[in-house]
């Protein structure tokens, strides 16, 4: 999230003033957000969830969500979750400027990352380098899983317990890397909504893009 559109596309991103817009829609509307960890919690243990829960998701960690989406969110008294490639903290977003996919941004560092946390945002892992996790070895897939892991829960002084994967790349033998991992979750880019009967380590997203207009926003809200 940025009002400078020379920090990359629309295809992933919304402006600021576009996105308070949905925050007060949310918020108007009597959303309340829940964790990935509090939607566990419910299917498993039948913890009372709000009549209207939502999960607000953003992936990599970059720096923009700190300084835009946070003041926002706080302000309409919402919470999310970041999910976040370890070798970037404090760094830039290589994984995607070597792919020439976005150009070059600025990410969040531990204090910004802390600070989050303690507001009541959830911090989840997205890999060490954000690799494509179904195209690696066992053995990468393994390390970018656990150190990645490893490495948030040193710097949080807390367990992490949700997973993200890069560009949505998995299989089984993933999933099953993330569960023995020990993390509860795992979201993918698989548009819909989860439910009962969905693998807690395959859960789908509904993407929220720069373009959608006001009333598209709305529709992506209710479609499924």
């Amino acid at each position: 999230m940025n009002p400078d559109p020379r920090t990359g596309g629309l295809g992933l991103r919304v402006p600021p003033d576009q996105f308070e817009w949905q925050m007060k829609y949310l918020k108007k509307n009597y959303y309340e957000t829940v964790s990935l960890t509090d939607v566990m919690d419910h299917f498993e243990k039948g913890k009372h969830l709000p009549d209207r829960p939502i999960v607000i998701t953003f992936d990599d960690g970059y720096k923009d969500n700190y300084e835009f989406a946070y003041p926002i969110m706080k302000k309409y008294g919402f919470t999310g979750t970041v999910f976040v490639v370890t070798q970037s903290i404090g760094n830039t977003n290589f994984f995607d400027v070597e792919k020439k996919l976005q150009p070059v941004n600025k990410m969040m560092d531990w204090h910004e990352l802390r600070e989050l946390d303690k507001a009541g945002f959830t911090i989840g892992s997205h890999t060490v380098d954000h690799p494509h996790l179904a195209e690696v070895s066992p053995e990468t897939a393994r390390y970018e899983i656990e150190e990645s892991k490893r490495v948030l829960e040193h710097g949080l002084k807390k367990p992490v317990e949700v997973f993200c994967y890069p560009y949505g790349s998995h299989n089984d033998q993933v999933a099953e890397l993330v569960k023995q991992a020990g993390y509860r979750a795992a979201v993918t880019t698989r548009l819909g909504l989860d439910d009962l009967g969905c693998n807690p380590y395959k859960i789908p997203r509904v993407r929220i893009t720069g373009r959608y207009s006001n009333e598209k926003f709305i529709e992506q809200l209710h479609k499924y």
